[in-house]
């Protein structure tokens, strides 16, 4: 670590205490002088006045600098300066859709240095008194680092080191090979290799800046006798520093001397009161009291909420800063102190991922802010007015379900362990999403793996080893939100949108037929062959296109995508079922129009969530690299340089599911301020009724030179019917997801569409040897979709599973199918599971009693 460090100002205080030197040098005192010395004029923050205030001058506010730096300099008072004190304010609340509480705010106690509060040896009338304050100032930080068990480091100023060149360009300084030798018996690196550091450093014009020497590996406080030494062993350019010394320096740049500095991030509370009594003899120390996130679920909400973290560096701050500008201005008091003040500083946190960073400007809350009057030394002379109080942060309420995103999560890790144990697969990773068909709003969004996003709220932000292994695992990844941020090939659910394109483009008709043989092959000359083999999962014999949806036949969509087309080199587009010399000749819409309807779709767009780093997806393009029918082919089943979110596979079967009415989703439902009033209601967002909305959609045509040819692309009604009929035949007792009896839910119809996609290189066994199938056919690594909605007549919700592994066979119809039939058990249990009549003992009657 590298700390900046203003030598000029430094170098004026050296020669201010010059003659101290001298004089305690002629007394033999020399040496311990010096290193005191040398200590002073890098830990007093606030007792120098030019040093202080230079320091506080590079952090000035982003609003007029006049506001914040009136000065007063008449001749029977000195210079003073307005400034701001400021408080901070909690964190808004968030919610679920029902008012559960999803994470709070926990005050912790910190500890606290203010510079101007420590023992300040320039008020000092003597040598002897100098000294003393000097040392008193140095017992505060000790006793504080043995009180916390602070870690130590030892630090060089390589300039002070090396001392001058001389003409010979020798290094001057007569304690230099000293240094050397003492800094290879403490860190184990030679002396010979110190010397490099510190020449390449001058050569580099990084010799005026403190540097850590043992910054990755500090000494801990039951260490410090062993080293202390160092601090009077040199005269100058080594200095032994506590956690708390270190940190002082690091704020410096950041922070005035009459603004507290964080040294210790939390105590528990018998700590903060036995630090509290002994406050007298700790000058400068004080405790705070500061709140933290505390996440009540984050195996469930890790992904939704994200976290906050503090800023890492001054120009993050700068541009949060720029970013939130006049957000505490008072509209009713432009001169009210927290008009004046800027919205983040250094110690503060800010929202990171997920919601928390979304909606950061409603959470965060307002600051308050007090006016002063400090003197050249930064001491409070005045308070000039007090400005409105801190404003906590507004309440968000989420759509979440909270119930509902409990069985997701279940369901969701349940059904990937199950692959993961019966496939043995290498990498595992999966999402979910449920959509409200007709609001939009995702009443749940689960991603795997989970994480703690407790974690950045720990002390110091320390982790375990355990833990940073989790967090920065690059294989595993957890940060990623899977469900808005994770792109996969959407295999066979992606053939909801060629039917529908082909049936609009009227290349093919409801009754329209294709005979499926298990193989097809595509000839790569005129004649038949040689040729490329491509397969269908099954034989499906003739298929019409609700038939195609039910069984997922890959033939039946490469019909109805490849064009017809006569090519120099291969002649007609054309292909041959397996053993047959009998050319079937293509006729589909093409590459271009099928990426129309994905634009009507919205694909290749983001959704416009509230939640930050969603991915847009990817759609294939003509324009970018060579083309050719086996490209198209592979795009019509969702393969290829198709990509999407498992959200965005999710918000095109709710847009299918209501007749056309595409919703960006939401996650957001309101937003309250303290009072309750609605400062940010919910609003359903149509981004547009696909069977009325055209979108224009550009390309090139075929001519020479080509031409750009612009479309307008919307959807019959009627092709929308077909498709829902085609993914309610996905669930019959003969469609693909048969395996897991969704047509047996007591009368609950679900409609939806399988997907299995593969991806990767070609797997290898552990010999290095290609793993092929019984027809001979490469094996890859596979990605399990099922996508539905439900009621079928009348949709209320739209439900997306993603089951990803690193191996073969995972398919949507094993794992996927039996956890979307889990959350619709759980949503629709009235229709599924109804409660049965409590049976009724019929009254027996009166007896009657003979006389």
């Amino acid at each position: 670590m590298v700390l900046n460090l203003d030598q000029d100002k430094l170098s004026k205080e050296r020669d201010n205490h010059e003659a101290v030197q001298e004089a305690q040098s002629e007394r033999g005192g020399g040496a311990k002088t010096m290193s005191r010395l040398n200590f002073l004029r890098l830990g007093m923050l606030g007792g120098i006045s030019l040093l202080g205030w230079r320091l506080w001058d590079l952090q000035k506010p982003l609003q007029d600098p006049a506001l914040t730096n009136k000065r007063s300099s008449s001749p029977a008072s000195p210079a003073t300066i307005t400034r701001y004190i400021t408080s901070t304010a909690p964190r808004g609340i968030i919610y679920d859709r029902a008012g559960k509480r999803l994470v709070s705010n926990q005050a912790v106690y910190s500890v606290t240095i203010t510079s101007n509060y420590l023992p300040d040896p320039s008020k000092a009338n003597t040598d002897e008194e100098y000294n003393n304050i000097l040392q008193q100032r140095q017992d505060v930080y000790d006793n504080l680092a043995r009180f916390l068990g602070m870690n130590y480091y030892i630090a060089i100023i390589p300039e002070q080191v090396n001392g001058s060149k001389d003409k010979q360009g020798v290094y001057t300084n007569s304690e230099r090979n000293a240094v050397l030798n003492e800094l290879e018996i403490v860190t184990g690196i030679s002396a010979q290799d110190w010397d490099k550091r510190l020449t390449q450093m001058a050569v580099d014009k990084r010799d005026k800046n403190l540097f850590l020497v043992n910054e990755k590996d500090p000494f801990p406080v039951n260490q410090f006798d062993r080293y202390k030494y160092l601090r009077n062993k040199f005269k100058r350019g080594v200095l032994f520093l506590s956690e708390a010394e270190r940190k002082m320096l690091d704020a410096q740049f950041s922070t005035p001397p009459y603004q507290p500095v964080q040294v210790w991030p939390e105590i528990t509370h018998e700590d903060a009161m036995l630090l509290t009594e002994k406050r007298l003899d700790l000058p400068g120390v004080d405790v705070q009291v500061n709140y933290v996130r505390n996440y009540d679920d984050p195996r469930l909400y890790s992904h939704i909420l994200g976290y906050t973290g503090r800023f890492s560096s001054s120009d993050q701050l700068t541009r949060a800063n720029k970013q939130a500008l006049g957000d505490n201005y008072n509209q009713n008091d432009p001169d009210d102190p927290s008009s004046k003040i800027d919205v983040y500083s250094i110690d503060d946190r800010i929202g990171r991922m997920g919601v928390e960073g979304w909606m950061e400007s409603f959470l965060r809350g307002k600051k308050g802010a007090k006016e002063v009057m400090v003197n050249s030394n930064g001491q409070i002379i005045k308070t000039v007015r007090v400005g409105k109080a801190a404003q906590p942060g507004n309440q968000v309420s989420l759509t979440i379900d909270h119930e509902l995103q409990k069985v997701v999560a279940e369901s969701l890790e349940k059904w990937i362990r199950e692959a993961n144990k019966t496939k043995s697969a290498k990498v595992l990773e999966g999402a979910a999403v449920v959509m409200d068909v007709i609001t939009g709003e995702v009443l749940s969004l689960v991603s795997f793996p989970f994480y703690d996003n407790n974690l950045y709220n720990k002390p110091g932000e320390k982790w375990t080893k355990v833990e940073t292994e989790e967090i920065m695992n690059q294989e595993k990844a957890v940060q990623v939100c899977r469900a808005t941020s994770g792109l996969y090939a959407p295999g066979s659910t992606f053939k909801m949108i060629t039917a529908a394109a082909a049936l609009n483009e009227k290349k093919i008709y409801p009754n329209t037929t294709f005979n499926c043989t298990h193989f097809i092959e595509i000839p790569i000359t005129k004649g038949v062959t040689p040729s490329r083999s491509y397969k269908c999962w099954g034989n499906h014999g003739s298929l019409n296109v609700v038939g195609a949806l039910e069984h997922s036949c890959d033939i039946f969509f490469y019909n109805a995508a490849v064009p017809a087309e006569d090519n120099a080199d291969y002649g007609k587009s054309r292909y041959y079922n397996k053993g047959s010399t009998t050319p079937i000749n293509f006729n589909g819409m093409g590459i271009d129009l099928l990426n129309g309807y994905m634009a009507l779709f919205n694909l290749g767009q983001p959704t416009g969530i509230e939640l930050p780093g969603e991915y847009q997806g990817t759609l294939p393009s003509p324009q970018t690299k060579a083309w050719s029918i086996g490209e198209t082919m592979t795009s019509a089943i969702g393969q290829g340089d198709i990509l999407m979110t498992p959200l965005q596979v999710c918000m095109m079967t709710a847009c299918i599911a209501n007749n056309g009415k595409l919703l960006q989703p939401k996650i957001v439902r309101e937003v309250k301020d303290q009072e309750g009033k609605v400062v940010l209601p919910f609003e359903p967002k149509q981004i547009r009724d696909i069977t009325k909305d055209a979108v224009k959609w550009s390309y090139d045509d075929k001519s020479n030179p080509p031409k750009k040819v612009t479309n307008e692309f919307r959807l019959d009604p009627a092709v929308l019917s077909l498709v829902q009929q085609g993914m309610l035949a996905v669930t019959s007792p003969t469609g693909t997801a048969s395996s897991s009896q969704l047509y047996q839910m007591n009368g609950l119809k679900v409609a939806g569409k399988t997907g299995t996609a593969e991806y990767g290189d070609p797997l290898t066994d552990g010999n290095g040897n290609l793993i092929k199938d019984k027809d001979g056919n490469e094996q890859r690594a596979t990605r399990a979709w099922f996508t539905a909605y439900a009621p079928f007549d009348k949709p209320e919700i739209a439900v997306t599973v993603l089951v990803a592994s690193g191996d073969v066979g995972n398919e949507g119809s094993t794992y996927a199918v039996p956890a979307v039939k889990e959350i619709l058990a759980w949503k629709f249990q009235s229709i599924v599971n109804p409660p049965k009549p409590t049976p009724t003992t019929p009254e027996k009657p009166p007896t009657t009693v003979k006389p």
